[in-house]
């Protein structure tokens, strides 16, 4: 029984380590402007690595160093394009009373066609072949394209299946979860809310607060349930009140 329990404690405490990671570097932040209070939170963790990964692309793109590489270079513009836009795509996130709109909706792949595909695939080879090393290839541009396209779809259907596991998560709680894991995820729901939160100042009407009572309470209107029959009270009615009439069946044998 030991030696069970502890295997299972060696197989769950790496799904515990990866799973808090999970939540820390997909937490998102609001980040309010100074004159502008726009529904827009980032993800600090991928806007470090989208600065990485674009400090790599421009060593491969103003410099020799990618010719040194054993790949075509077609297949590099793939597959760099590809990560860039697919990290680039989950810095940004949007709160979700902002989401009936569609533009904040659909704010993340707004700015990731324009920064991504237009500027990253397009202007940074018009750029590129400015340098006196460089030369213009038509075929560059299409790689990026296919390579930013196939990222940024992979990446919005994990940010969709993301959401979808939190808000099932939320919702449904498992039995065996331990108070470390409820304590971190209410935590981190009061700093990402997922769905939208109840104003209690904003649903006060003017009649006053509405108290719910216990259905069964109406049960015992209903039937009469809880108080004390006629036969109890033994007698102890109104001097005016008319008893009520009983029906008494005799047993015929």
């Amino acid at each position: 029984m030991d030696s069970g329990s502890r295997l299972a404690n060696v197989f769950k405490s790496p799904r515990k380590l990866l799973r808090r990671v999970t939540k820390a570097v997909m937490r998102s932040y609001h980040y309010k402007l100074p004159k502008y209070d726009m529904p827009i939170r980032f993800r600090p963790w991928f806007l470090v690595f989208t600065s990485l990964i674009m400090l790599l692309l421009a060593l491969l793109g103003f410099t020799n160093f990618s010719h040194a590489l054993p790949l075509n270079d077609k297949l590099l513009h793939f597959l760099c394009l590809m990560i860039a836009t697919g990290v680039f795509y989950f810095i940004f996130d949007v709160e979700e009373e902002a989401r009936r709109i569609w533009f904040w909706r659909h704010a993340g792949l707004i700015f990731t066609g324009i920064i991504c595909f237009f500027f990253g695939d397009i202007v940074s080879e018009i750029v590129q072949s400015m340098l006196p090393y460089k030369e213009f290839q038509m075929g560059d541009i299409l790689a990026n394209l296919c390579g930013s396209s196939i990222g940024l779809y992979i990446a919005y259907y994990l940010e969709k299946y993301y959401r979808h596991r939190r808000e099932i998560a939320r919702l449904y709680r498992p039995l065996d979860t331990d108070e470390e894991a409820l304590i971190s995820d209410s935590e981190e729901d009061r700093a990402e809310p997922l769905l939208p939160t109840h104003n209690p100042a904003a649903g006060k009407s003017a009649t006053g607060k509405i108290r719910l009572e216990d259905v069964w309470d109406e049960r015992e209107d209903v039937f009469d349930v809880g108080e004390d029959s006629d036969d109890e009270q033994g007698g102890s009615r109104a001097p005016g009140q008319v008893p009520a009439p009983k029906i008494v069946v005799d047993n015929p044998w």
